[in-house]
């Protein structure tokens, strides 16, 4: 994606796909993870997204990611 909108979603649907290697290769690896805005937005969506939504529980998924790489 070129947004950062668009890597938020792309990692998100990985997340959801359970593709959880290329999930760290794009956060780490791609320096997408060192990005304060897409943890920004991420954390945006998360209060957005209603509860009990399968895009609230990517978004969930991927901020608990971002803990366990020690982004």
């Amino acid at each position: 994606g070129e947004t950062v909108c668009d890597r938020v979603h792309q990692a998100m649907l990985l997340f959801n796909s359970g593709r959880s290697e290329a999930l760290k290769r794009f956060l780490d690896n791609d320096g997408i993870g060192k990005d304060a805005n897409f943890w920004q937005l991420a954390q945006s969506f998360l209060a957005l997204y209603p509860a009990g939504t399968d895009e609230k529980r990517w978004v969930d998924g991927l901020l608990a990611r971002k803990k366990g790489l020690g982004l």
